[in-house]
């Protein structure tokens, strides 16, 4: 099929007469990655690879401003290289909020290391530094923060507790793309920042990942451990990580050529892509208040100077209106809502003593009433999903979230009107 005749597949909708669900990608990166296709280069093994090296490029000026970065195959094994190249002691101890996505701590695992939960702070979502200061020990190494669902943790209170204690500082921004805390991209925060580059992220590359940190030393390390022989040792000056780099440690995390093309359309066009999210979110939001007011959204993220939100949560008074009911109501309307995935503590690994050392790992178990402010956090939270949000409604077209917010409180007054009957 010549190239001429390549189409952009539509995406596929959201709410009905609302935006496309994200992800897609410009035309031309389709035209390239076709260009791709024919060319048959689908390894990327050597020295250098021009859509790799562009990729890397954008990344390092658009996210992490000045920090040297490594593209990889995913944001998990970014934070597995992560861990790996701060080479921390075995067997040492990584403070890490509950409230984060899976990978976050163990990504940690097979370095040894062990992931010590932490309690969010129920105001901002971060971690509760206080309950953090709470649980180091002699052995504790390192602090890992994720920026969870696009809302930032304070920096200097972060970069303050682990000078104080000797740790280093790993930050998660895979829900941080374009995000600012006080005028400060968020790929700044640690010592070594990741981001994750796939599936729905708001930049994605389908399945891509991505190391950022200004410490030559730790990149060559990262770059060692798992990139491919070629590319490493272009880059390594290091002699004994370049006779590593020969053979590599047992890891390969290379990325794609192809999700290093969809990355970068997406970091071309981050700054229209954030503007729109945040212009349709606050119109959205305004119809909430106006159509739904048992909702009320959690407040502005402190700090926040840039970027948008990843996911969007509203709390619900479980007396008027529980979570059940509320989801069940925005999804007869054709809205995408649910709620908040479990925090970590809940999950089997940290919950069940028993199942880590089955398995050979080291994981502390984690007590269920020792973390009450992800608790309070969590409680009553509906979780709408933003992926039709990501584009402008075209000049004259009604707001499609008008009619089935509508719709949505009527579900919900009926509802309420049957709770004797359903007794």
């Amino acid at each position: 099929m010549a190239l001429t005749t390549l189409t952009t597949a539509p995406a596929p909708q959201g709410l009905r007469g609302g935006g496309p669900l994200w992800p897609w990608w410009s035309r031309e990166a389709h035209l390239a990655v076709g260009r791709l296709l024919q060319s048959g280069d689908m390894a990327a093994a050597g020295a250098g690879h021009p859509q790799i090296d562009t990729c890397e490029e954008l990344a390092a000026r658009i996210l992490a401003p000045g920090r040297r970065v490594m593209l990889c195959d995913s944001g998990t094994g970014a934070l597995e290289a992560a861990y790996a190249a701060l080479r921390l002691e075995p067997g040492s101890d990584v403070l890490v909020a509950s409230h984060s996505f899976r990978a976050t701590a163990t990504a940690m695992l097979g370095q040894g290391l062990r992931p010590v939960l932490c309690d969010a702070d129920a105001a901002s979502g971060g971690i509760d530094l206080d309950d953090a200061a709470a649980r180091l020990t002699p052995r504790t190494v390192a602090l890992t923060v994720t920026h969870t669902w696009g809302r930032p943790v304070p920096l200097d209170a972060v970069r303050h507790f682990c000078g104080r204690h000797g740790l280093a500082l790993v930050a998660d921004c895979s829900h941080a793309h374009g995000l600012a805390w006080r005028g400060r991209p968020a790929g700044l925060t640690g010592d070594v920042s990741v981001f994750s580059l796939g599936t729905w992220k708001m930049v994605s590359g389908g399945k891509a990942g991505l190391l950022a940190t200004a410490d030559r030393a730790v990149w060559e390390r990262a770059l060692a451990l798992s990139q491919p022989k070629h590319r490493a040792l272009a880059r390594v000056r290091d002699e004994r990580l370049r006779a590593l780099a020969a053979t590599g440690a047992g890891h390969n995390r290379r990325p794609t050529p192809v999700a290093a093309v969809l990355v970068a359309d997406h970091l071309r066009r981050l700054p229209q892509t954030l503007a729109a999210k945040t212009a349709r979110q606050q119109a959205v939001e305004a119809l909430l208040a106006s159509r739904l007011p048992a909702l009320t959204p959690l407040p502005a993220p402190a700090g926040r100077t840039g970027g948008a939100l990843y996911k969007w949560h509203w709390r619900t008074d479980a007396a008027d209106a529980p979570v059940e009911r509320v989801v069940r109501a925005l999804r007869a309307a054709g809205i995408r809502a649910g709620t908040p995935a479990r925090p970590l503590h809940e999950l089997p690994l940290f919950a069940d003593p028993h199942l880590a050392p089955a398995l050979g790992l080291d994981v502390p178990p984690a007590a269920p009433d020792s973390f009450p402010g992800t608790a309070r956090l969590l409680a009553g939270l509906v979780e709408i999903d933003t992926r039709d949000m990501y584009a402008p409604l075209p000049a004259g077209v009604p707001d499609p979230y008008d009619r089935a917010l509508s719709t949505a409180a009527a579900h919900l007054a009926n509802s309420r009107t049957r709770e004797p009957e359903d007794r």
